[in-house]
C-alpha cells in the first residue's frame, strides 16, 4: 500500500481518511479554502490518546459533527465524551437520524439503482440533499459564526454510505461539495477531492469486511460482495459521480448557492460571511 499524499492527507493510525478541505482555488483568483479550519474524516471511534492528542494539539479541532444515523452509531459504538482537558465539542448532526445508514445498508438500499451506473449515485446523493437539511444547516451555521476548526465524518468518511451514495464519499462528501462549490471551486476540482476517498480507505478494507462477518454475512458471501457492485459501492471513489452530482444540484436547486439559500434558508447575508469564513487569501509569488 503506497503512502497516502501529505497534504491534503493526516495519517493516523486510528482514525482513516483523514485529510484537509483546503487549498482549493476559488473563483475568486486570489484567494483559496482554508487548509487548517475544516477536515473530513471515517469515524473517529476508535480514536487512540495519541492520535486525540493530534487532533486537539496539533490541528487545534475543536467541533467534531457526527452526521450517522442512531442506528449506526449503535451499531458501530458511538464516540466516546471527548475529555475534560481537550476544548474538543460532539456535535451530532445526522443526515437520516432514525434510519440505518451504514455503508452496507446503503449498499442494499441501493441496489436497485446502483448497478455500477452514475444515475445510481446520484439518486442516492439526491436523497441526502434532500434529508440533510438540518444536518447540514446546523454545519454551516458553525461556519458562519467563524469559532474554532471543525471535523466532519460520517462511519467511512466518503461516507461509505455516501458511497452506496457514492458521494466525501456520501454524506460528509456531499457536505464537502456544498462548502467548496459555495466559494466557486471547480466541478473538476471538488470531483478530485472527492475521489481522493479511495486512497484514504484502503486501510479500511479489512475493517469493512469485519463488520460484514459481523453482521452474519458468510465469508465466502463476504469476498464475493466486495469483488461485486456491493464492494465497489463501499470502496470506489469516482470523480464522474460528483461531477453528475454537482449537475443534478445545479439543475434541481440552481446551483450549490440556490441550494444553500432556498433549502437552508440563509440569506445574502449569512451567505457572504460563510464564504469569507471558508478561504483565505493566496499569498502572491516571492520578489
Amino acid at each position: 500500500m503506497l503512502p497516502l499524499p501529505t497534504p491534503p492527507f493526516i495519517p493516523l493510525p486510528s482514525i482513516h481518511n483523514l485529510r484537509s478541505i483546503g487549498s482549493h482555488p476559488t473563483s475568486h483568483p486570489s484567494q483559496h479554502t482554508r487548509p487548517t479550519y475544516i477536515y473530513r474524516s471515517a469515524s473517529p471511534s476508535a480514536l487512540t490518546a495519541t492520535d486525540l492528542h493530534t487532533l486537539s494539539s496539533t490541528l487545534h479541532i475543536t467541533h467534531v459533527f457526527d452526521l450517522r444515523s442512531t442506528p449506526e452509531i449503535a451499531a458501530l459504538h458511538p464516540l466516546p465524551p471527548f475529555p475534560a482537558t481537550t476544548a474538543i465539542q460532539r456535535i451530532w448532526a445526522p443526515v437520516f437520524a432514525a434510519q440505518d445508514y451504514s455503508p452496507e445498508r446503503i449498499a442494499v438500499r441501493y441496489k436497485e439503482y446502483a448497478s455500477g451506473r452514475t444515475e445510481g449515485f446520484v439518486r442516492a446523493y439526491a436523497d441526502i440533499l434532500a434529508e440533510g437539511r438540518e444536518s447540514f444547516r446546523t454545519v454551516l451555521e458553525w461556519v458562519r459564526e467563524g469559532e474554532g476548526v471543525g471535523l466532519v465524518h460520517c462511519t467511512a468518511g466518503k461516507d461509505r454510505a455516501e458511497r452506496a451514495t457514492e458521494a466525501d464519499g456520501y454524506r460528509t462528501g456531499v457536505l464537502v461539495m456544498l462548502l467548496l462549490g459555495l466559494v466557486g471551486v471547480p466541478d473538476e476540482e471538488i470531483a478530485a477531492e472527492y475521489a481522493l476517498t479511495e486512497q484514504g480507505l484502503e486501510a479500511w478494507k479489512p475493517e469493512a469486511r469485519k463488520r460484514m462477518k459481523a453482521r452474519g454475512l458468510p465469508v465466502e458471501g463476504i469476498e464475493g460482495m466486495m469483488s461485486s457492485w456491493v464492494g465497489k459501492l463501499l470502496m470506489e471513489g469516482r470523480a464522474h459521480y460528483m461531477l453528475a452530482t454537482l449537475e443534478m444540484v445545479r439543475q434541481q436547486y440552481g446551483g450549490v448557492e440556490g441550494y444553500v439559500r432556498d433549502v437552508l434558508g440563509f440569506g445574502d447575508e449569512d451567505v457572504e460571511t460563510i464564504r469569507r469564513n471558508l478561504v483565505e487569501d493566496t499569498p502572491g509569488p516571492a520578489l
